[in-house]
């Protein structure tokens, strides 16, 4: 079974492994990320959650947190939360 949370605070720690991220750090704020890493993070979730992210998806506000992605994930693979 899938954890998005989970998989998706693996990535970045993968990604940043000498800084502590937590689920509602924002990303950008922090200087964390770039539009180089931005790239990076939506091909990751696109191919390792298997979902295509529509373009009205691609906001910031959508990859701003662990939490902001892993609700855009839930949504676009249909999984709920409590599930």
């Amino acid at each position: 079974m899938i954890d998005i949370r989970s998989d998706l605070a693996k990535f970045l720690a993968e990604s940043f492994p000498n800084l502590t991220i937590a689920d509602d750090d924002d990303l950008f704020g922090r200087g964390i990320a770039n539009s180089l890493f931005t790239i990076q993070l939506i091909m990751f979730v696109e191919k390792h959650f298997a979902v295509q992210i529509p373009n009205e998806d691609l906001e910031l506000d959508n990859f701003r947190t662990v939490t902001a992605m892993t609700k855009l994930v839930e949504r676009l693979t249909g999984t709920r939360p409590d599930a």
